[in-house]
């Protein structure tokens, strides 16, 4: 399993809005509501629901997960910060970025799990498409 995802990443991805309120005000809970996200079961399954941005009525599934994350990833943009997010280091290009407060439960349960900014995010997950495609 690749990510966990986390407020900045989900919001990051909520490009098409224009007027977003401040976050850094809100909890995760009331920012994540702000943006469309809900909570849901589907087949059975816990997660959350995330509209797609430019695509109305469509959203996204994000299945619910206790497993150990190979990386968790966050952003760099202050912006995107909610109310108790912490800086920490990407450990891949040393940047700061921010961590949400759910991110910071995660990092305590599970120790030794790399944080890394979007853009280191996306290297790594080219790389891994270059090596499948090399076998």
């Amino acid at each position: 399993m690749w990510t966990c995802l986390s407020f900045q990443e989900i919001r990051s991805e909520r490009k098409a809005m224009t007027k977003l309120p401040d976050f850094s005000k809100m909890t995760e809970g009331e920012a994540l509501y702000s943006i469309g996200v809900r909570a849901t079961e589907k087949d059975g399954k816990k997660g959350l629901n995330m509209p797609i941005p430019g695509k109305p009525g469509q959203s996204l599934f994000i299945e619910a997960s206790d497993e150990k994350p190979g990386a968790i990833v966050a952003s760099d943009r202050k912006k995107d910060r909610v109310k108790g997010a912490k800086k920490k280091r990407c450990a891949d290009c040393r940047h700061k970025v921010w961590i949400s407060p759910s991110t910071q439960v995660m990092l305590k349960r599970y120790p030794g799990t790399p944080v890394i900014c979007i853009a280191c995010f996306v290297k790594r997950a080219e790389q891994e498409n270059k090596q499948k495609k090399e076998v």
